[in-house]
């Protein structure tokens, strides 16, 4: 599996933290461009994560060449490293597909409601892993009730809208 290694400074865009990989990562990576799942070491720490294609407003280099690497909080915890650093990255295609469990809360309710199971299986792959991301990481089982509550509603309901979205 071919690998792209390098050493870079954390950079802060508004309050994203980032690192810029070299221009041609995907293409070493065997990918042209657009969203490149990567398996990642920082620092010899193990994550998953994507490289973000910048527009052609945003970089000077051609189409599909310029990616960027966004570190969220545990990623610059587990590593030690944090704005303005140096940080070791190794970066390797990730081709495992990344799949997002149904909370059993959920799954309890959908089984009991086949209206909204219905309307679940109609949203798209991508809503659907929105919704089930959102619920598996809610921290306490009092949020997980309540929002499994307002999913259900949004299912429901043809007015509903969950975070601005309609089905």
């Amino acid at each position: 599996m071919k690998k792209v290694r390098f050493t870079a400074l954390i950079r802060k865009e508004d309050i994203n933290p980032y690192v810029d990989p070299p221009l041609g990562t995907g293409e070493k990576l065997g990918r042209k461009g657009g969203v490149i799942p990567v398996k990642v070491l920082l620092e010899g720490k193990p994550f998953r994560a994507n490289l973000v294609p910048l527009g052609e407003k945003r970089t000077k280099a051609a189409p599909g060449k310029h990616h960027r690497l966004y570190l969220n909080g545990p990623m610059r915890k587990a590593a030690g490293k944090e704005t303005d650093d140096r940080i070791r990255v190794v970066l390797a295609l990730d081709l495992k597909p990344r799949v997002e469990p149904l909370p059993k809360a959920l799954g309890v309710k959908l089984k009991r409601d086949w209206r909204a199971r219905k309307t679940f299986e109609k949203l798209s792959p991508s809503h659907q892993k929105e919704l089930k991301r959102y619920l598996n990481h809610l921290k306490s089982r009092e949020a997980l009730e309540r929002n499994v509550d307002k999913v259900m509603r949004y299912l429901r309901e043809s007015r509903a809208t969950w975070f601005g979205k309609r089905k």
